[in-house]
C-alpha cells in the first residue's frame, strides 16, 4: 500500500457491473476524477514554468478538449464536471469545434 492509493477505474467499473455501486456512486466518483483532471491540467497550464516552456497552451487546450468531449455525458445526467470558468470563455471554446462522425 502506497502513501496515496487512487482507485483503479477498471475495479470500478466492474463492481458497478456486477451491482456493488450504487448508480450514482458510481457517477460521482467518475464526476470527481475528471473533473480534477481537468481541473489539473488547467492549473498546469497555467503555472510559471509551463507558460515558460511554451507547453501552458497545450496543456490548457488538452483540459478543454477533454471537457469538449466529456460534455455530452454531461447534458445525458451521467458526469457532473466542474471545471474552472476560465474553460468556458467564449474566446477559448471559440478555437475548438466537435464533429460527429456516424456510420
Amino acid at each position: 500500500m502506497g502513501i496515496i492509493d487512487f482507485p483503479d477505474p477498471g475495479a470500478i467499473f466492474n463492481s458497478f457491473k456486477t451491482g456493488a455501486m450504487e448508480r450514482e456512486a458510481f457517477n460521482a466518483i467518475l464526476s470527481a476524477m475528471y473533473s480534477s483532471y481537468i481541473s489539473g491540467l488547467w492549473a498546469e497550464g497555467c503555472g510559471k514554468w509551463a507558460l515558460w516552456s511554451g507547453a501552458g497552451q497545450g496543456l490548457k487546450d488538452a483540459a478543454t478538449a477533454t471537457y469538449l468531449s466529456l460534455r455530452e455525458l454531461e447534458r445525458k445526467g451521467f458526469l457532473t464536471l466542474t471545471i474552472p470558468s476560465d474553460i468556458l470563455k467564449p474566446e477559448n471554446l471559440s478555437r475548438f469545434q466537435t464533429e460527429e462522425v456516424t456510420k
